[in-house]
């Protein structure tokens, strides 16, 4: 592995990881590349070897009403961001996991999992991390279309009857 770059251009992030989507300067720190499900192991993969993405800042997930999207924003030395944005169909939220390559990520994905409802295929113990155990399954309460049915209890305090 080479040493890390001092700096981080558009062009390089463009020469490692443009064939695998769209990149394009969001902020004067932070490079976003725009790819698929089936190609986001070999760019995070190239984020580390080539362009010396070597920490994993957070994972962020959003769901856009449509589809649900996956940030993952990974830093290094030179300090500028490269943020891989990827679009999981909401009929079908699956993406293999990036906790064997960037182990942090782990975490990151076992919150997004509880409340979003993605599985990252592949992760060692996709376990509640967030929401209490008994919490009702297949209900995520970030997803836009959620709303709490008044016939469970989701947990805290309950309320007695007067």
């Amino acid at each position: 592995m080479s040493a890390a770059p001092v700096t981080l251009t558009l062009d390089q992030v463009k020469a490692a990881l443009g064939d695998l989507g769209t990149v394009e300067q969001v902020r004067s720190n932070r490079i976003k590349v725009h790819s698929t499900i089936p190609k986001v192991r070999e760019a995070i993969l190239r984020a580390q070897s080539l362009l010396a993405c070597d920490h994993v800042v957070q994972i962020a997930a959003a769901d856009n009403g449509k589809t649900l999207e996956l940030l993952y924003h990974l830093t290094g030395a030179h300090r500028m961001v490269v943020v891989l944005a990827i679009e999981i169909p909401r009929d079908k939220p699956e993406v293999p996991t990036a906790s064997d390559l960037l182990p942090p990520a782990g975490i990151y994905e076992r919150q997004i999992h509880d409340l979003l409802g993605i599985t990252f295929r592949g992760h060692p113990a996709l376990k509640r991390i967030i929401l209490n155990e008994d919490w009702p399954e297949g209900e995520y309460p970030l997803r836009k279309d959620w709303k709490p049915d008044p016939t469970h209890f989701y947990g805290g305090v309950r309320e007695e009857a007067k």
